[in-house]
């Protein structure tokens, strides 16, 4: 199978339970937080799925938080998947998105480093705009 049997399309509704069986082992590896089904109407309102013959095989998700920020969420490809480019296709739609909807930054937070420099993501913003962290655990029970 070539990556041009596999078609991007926007998510609706009626994706989400599918979208959140297809999100469910990434999530159990840590690689995507996990996200609920209110969570995921809420990012199919900017999301795409990639679908292989019907069958999802890849998602992303825009998440909009101002005219000024929005940021790559839930990415994920099939294992089977990995390496044929369907993480920067998702990745590019996100970028369309956001510049369709005239937001100015758009930020992922991601284990994948690589892709997203790939795509054109950096470190820093012009004039050396960093986004700082602050973890905030649980507290023991």
């Amino acid at each position: 199978m070539t990556h041009d049997s596999v078609a991007i399309r926007t998510t609706t509704p009626s994706d989400v339970d599918a979208i959140h069986e297809f999100l469910r082992p990434f999530a159990g590896k840590q690689l995507i937080l996990p996200r609920t089904t209110r969570e995921l109407l809420v990012l199919v309102q900017h999301g795409f799925v990639a679908e292989d013959r019907g069958v999802i095989v890849g998602f992303v998700a825009v998440e909009i938080y101002s005219r000024k920020m929005a940021e790559v969420q839930s990415l994920a490809v099939g294992a089977q998947y990995q390496g044929r480019g369907i993480g920067r296709r998702l990745v590019r739609h996100c970028v369309q998105r956001v510049r369709e909807q005239g937001i100015l930054e758009l930020m992922a937070i991601t284990v994948s480093d690589k892709l997203f420099q790939d795509c054109g993501f950096d470190y820093s913003l012009p004039n050396q705009k960093r986004a700082l962290f602050w973890h905030i655990q649980a507290e023991d029970d």
